[in-house]
């Protein structure tokens, strides 16, 4: 049984704890997400050599190495998408009788591959339809990149011809 003093200081404590004010604070935090677009190449050299065919009278076989993967990472405003593009320098070329060829095989949600194109001193899309996105940074995460030197014409090969270009893979807006 409750003893009548005590059930009056505890209801009088009751109502003191009610009737007291209760305080609080706000905080304003303001978050945003910034605007950035970055890219590496997984393989800083690609070598593609012309070697003789399998038979006597054959043509050789192109030359390929997928071995360099394009990884990049992307946040767009509502509308925006980016691209890859590649292009080399003025004075860089692929030996005679022979054209430069590259695909970029683009995982999915990653942006859409250009098909393959004929590298050369006007930038061309690799890839495109870029939005917000991470390829991953694992050796073999991103778009894979295949090198092919297309020999176009036997009689303008020259024996011994090595040329060094250097491809410049530029990620922007579209």
């Amino acid at each position: 049984m409750i003893k009548p003093k005590a059930a009056w200081a505890a209801a009088a404590c009751l109502l003191l704890l009610l009737a007291g004010e209760i305080r609080s604070a706000t905080t304003a935090v303001s978050a945003t997400v910034a605007s950035f677009c970055l890219m590496a190449v997984t393989s800083s050299a690609v070598t593609l050599t012309v070697s003789n065919p399998a038979t006597p009278g054959g043509v050789p076989a192109n030359p390929t190495n997928s071995g360099a993967y394009a990884q990049y990472s992307s946040t767009v405003a509502s509308g925006v998408t980016r691209r890859v593009t590649a292009a080399w320098a003025t004075g860089n070329s692929a030996p005679t009788g022979c054209s430069l060829l590259l695909l970029a095989t683009v995982p999915s949600g990653k942006g859409t591959s250009a098909g393959q194109i004929t590298i050369s001193t006007t930038a061309q899309n690799l890839v495109t339809g870029i939005g917000g996105c991470a390829t991953g940074t694992t050796g073999t995460s991103g778009a894979q990149l295949t090198y092919t030197l297309s020999i176009g014409t036997m009689t303008s090969l020259v024996a011994n011809e090595s040329k060094t270009a250097t491809i410049t893979l530029t990620l922007t807006d579209s």
